[in-house]
């Protein structure tokens, strides 16, 4: 019941004391009241406040009670007020008929018990909020069961329409009216035909809910009945629902049609490789060309995260789910990339990731197509290679074009300069007399512009041999500390003149390399001719000697004019100046490092250069390999070679010498035997690493002549085997490397390894007699 202190009852009674009585009581429950005398002053005040209860007497001046409640009631604006009669004048039953025909809801006659009149209130109220509850569920119910969108009724038990919603209306284009009461079966034939077992036929059977599907003409239709239930479980009726299902029998189809059509794409399709994924990236659906490209079979590959398929490198990176997120972001992903097959092996592929979503737009996958474009992409990459190749190509065609050019005119200033001074002086004493001083000076200016124009030519030449290959080595055991105290005292007067301060630090225990002393003497004499000129007035120049594990280190440092970072990789270049330009300050052709460096690599060593930049000084690093056989001072060998293509005419003496020849080649055993028997040797020759030293320390021959790429064991293996050897033994045979492996690299580990001598294949019968002579100490 509502609040007391919000209802409002109305009392309608001529007799004032009355009013007064009940008006006293009804207000100390805590109830508005309002009062009226006669019937038509509580008409007004009802249309006007429409009060929550009227007690209304019968016997009015203007009108009776029972016609105040017949308006009352009667009028849809105010029938839900609840009417109660309280009168003196109710002595009669037929006073009570007329009553409740005029729709009165209670009866009291007066005089009334205060606690009566407040029980009959109070249970008048509680009835009309009950039926306003019942009221408002009903018109919500209502509006409900018309939001349906599908056609609902209600049916009796013999299957009757009770009540339908407004789609059954419109379904049926039939008022409610003119549906209620008539058979379902016959209301719904002319939509879905005649039917001879409907749903609702089926439940009455079962008692459980019934379904059926049916076309009519061009529409489906799905037809539902419910069974309803009393309280004691009886069947009272049901729920009839008719659904139009058109345009889901029609997706269905269409579904069930795209799918074949696409069911037969992945069986048939074999040049792309199409597979789903779940919202977690994991292969749910694989086709025939995925197997083809990737190599897993279907069964094998469900369920695995599409990173199966991408390299080491791009997981780490997280491009799997990268792609994937640009898929759900952007509405497709496209990349091409290389991806990984079953085995391992990778293939450039192109891709297009799409996301799939349902009918709400909630997402429920991905779809991926990929196509191996793997042979696109190398031709791709070779063209790219080639073209870079070529551009390179031209870059060095032009750079050394431009070298060329520079060079020539260089050589041309160094040659022209000297003959001026040259021809100049020669003219002016052939044509007149000067005194002896004057005449000494010119013939010393002579003297000194031929010298330069000799190195010049000397210089060109050497790089003439050092192009052509022909440049060779007189090795013998070399003391650099001999050959720097040589070179600085050439060149001393030279630094005297500028007051430069030199430096030479030696280390006194120094091994010895195997050189050629008039070659590294040239190494040193560039150096430090470099430094010298290089080096401003007053300056310093220090050259160190000394032992670096098993080299020997020569540093060349000055403080100098340095180079600049950018032309350090190039100072060893040929014919590369730093300044090549006319204005610039020192002369020279540009070649003495060229020749550095292919005289050092010629002996086996490393050259280096290191500058902190322009006017900050350069330092020139020489590494040579220590010999690891040391020879007797007393034993002065000279180690040489001989020019290509010098004839055997007058054979080599090498009478009475024990030579063994070790080579897994016949041929070349033959060979060498004929060149060495032709100068007089008496050769032994082994096919193996292990028959030749069984021969060693059997026959204990003079000389080793030994290949070094040998099956089952090498030459190196040999040697070390032999230098373990004590003397008397033949551990200090002297050796020859002769061998078709021929880099530096090569022929510096052949030193090292205890060979006196290494002589690149294929080898020159008098080159080959030389050396065997030379460490024989035959010439």
């Amino acid at each position: 019941m509502p609040d007391q202190h919000q209802i409002t009852i109305l009392h309608v009674d001529d007799n004032e004391t009355n009013r007064y009585v009940v008006s006293r009581t009804l207000q100390k429950a805590g109830f508005d009241v309002e009062e009226a005398a006669t019937g038509e002053t509580a008409l007004q005040i009802i249309a006007q406040q429409q009060p929550d209860l009227v007690i209304l007497d019968v016997r009015l001046p203007d009108i009776d009670g029972f016609e105040v409640c017949r308006r009352i009631k009667t009028n849809p604006a105010t029938s839900f007020i609840p009417v109660l009669h309280l009168s003196a004048s109710f002595v009669k039953s037929e006073d009570k008929a007329q009553g409740l025909d005029g729709g009165a809801d209670g009866y009291l006659a007066q005089p009334v018990e205060p606690i009566e009149l407040l029980a009959t209130v109070k249970a008048l109220l509680r009835i009309r909020e009950a039926e306003e509850s019942a009221l408002t569920l009903a018109k919500e119910w209502q509006t409900t069961f018309d939001a349906m969108s599908d056609s609902v009724c209600l049916l009796d038990r013999q299957g009757k329409v009770m009540r339908c919603n407004k789609a059954m209306t419109q379904l049926l284009l039939k008022s409610e009216t003119e549906i209620s009461d008539r058979f379902h079966q016959e209301l719904m034939q002319p939509i879905l035909g005649s039917i001879e077992v409907t749903p609702f036929d089926r439940i009455q059977e079962t008692l459980c809910r019934e379904s059926i599907e049916i076309q009519s003409v061009d529409r489906w239709f799905s037809v539902t009945a419910d069974p309803i239930f009393d309280e004691g479980q009886v069947f009272t009726g049901a729920v009839y629902i008719v659904a139009d299902i058109t345009n889901r029998v029609r997706a269905e189809e269409a579904l069930k049609s795209s799918e074949e059509r696409f069911r037969m794409l992945l069986e048939n399709v074999e040049d792309y490789a199409i597979f789903f994924l779940d919202t977690d990236g994991r292969i749910t659906r694989w086709s025939i060309g995925a197997e083809r490209i990737l190599g897993y079979r279907e069964a094998e590959i469900l369920g695995q995260p599409i990173s199966i398929i991408f390299t080491p490198e791009d997981v780490d990176g997280g491009t799997d789910k990268q792609e994937l997120s640009k898929a759900v972001k952007e509405g497709r992903a496209e990349d091409e990339r290389w991806h990984l097959r079953k085995g391992g092996s990778r293939f450039w592929a192109s891709g297009i990731v799409t996301p799939l979503r349902d009918a709400t737009g909630q997402l429920r996958g991905f779809a991926k197509i990929m196509r191996d474009f793997t042979e696109r992409k190398r031709s791709e990459d070779e063209r790219a290679q080639l073209l870079a190749r070529e551009q390179e190509a031209r870059a060095e065609a032009e750079a050394a074009n431009r070298m060329k050019d520079e060079f020539l005119a260089t050589l041309s200033h160094e040659l022209r300069s000297p003959l001026n001074a040259m021809l100049g002086w020669a003219q002016l004493l052939n044509s007149r007399k000067f005194d002896d001083a004057t005449t000494a000076k010119a013939m010393d200016i002579i003297e000194r512009t031929a010298r330069t124009q000799a190195q010049l030519v000397d210089d060109l030449l050497d790089v003439s041999r050092i192009i052509q290959g022909k440049l060779r080595l007189k090795i013998r055991p070399v003391e650099l500390s001999t050959v720097i105290g040589a070179v600085l005292d050439t060149l001393g007067p030279a630094a005297e003149a500028k007051e430069i301060q030199l430096e030479n630090i030696c280390d006194p225990k120094v091994g010895l390399v195997a050189g050629d002393s008039d070659r590294l003497q040239q190494i040193m004499w560039n150096l430090l001719s470099n430094a010298i000129k290089f080096t401003p007035n007053r300056g310093r120049v220090e050259i160190r000697l000394e032992q670096v594990n098993s080299d020997v280190e020569i540093k060349v440092t000055d403080t100098g004019k340095g180079i600049s970072p950018d032309f350090v990789p190039y100072v060893f270049d040929r014919f590369r100046q730093a300044d090549s330009s006319m204005t610039r300050r020192y002369n020279g052709l540009g070649i003495g490092l060229a020749i550095v460096r292919h005289l050092v690599d010629l002996h086996g060593g490393t050259v280096h250069a290191h500058s902190e930049g322009e006017d900050l000084g350069a330092t020139f690093i020489v590494r040579l390999p220590i010999i690891p056989v040391l020879f007797e001072a007393s034993e002065s060998v000279t180690i040489s070679t001989v020019e290509a293509g010098t004839p055997l005419d007058n054979p080599t003496d090498l009478n009475g010498l024990q030579v063994l020849v070790v080579d897994d080649d016949a041929d070349t055993r033959l060979f060498l035997c004929t060149v060495l028997e032709q100068c007089g040797a008496n050769v032994t020759l082994a096919s193996s690493a292990s028959s030749a030293f069984e021969v060693i320390q059997n026959l204990k021959p003079d000389i080793l002549v030994s290949d070094i790429g040998m099956p089952e064991e090498d030459g190196y293996s040999l040697i070390r085997k032999v230098r373990s050897l004590s003397p008397e033994q033949g551990g200090m045979i002297p050796a020859v490397a002769l061998t078709a492996y021929a880099r530096s690299e090569d022929r510096t580990r052949s030193l090292l390894e205890g060979f006196q001598i290494h002589i690149p294949k294929p080898v020159e019968p008098a080159e080959l007699a030389a050396a065997v002579a030379n460490l024989a100490g035959r010439l």
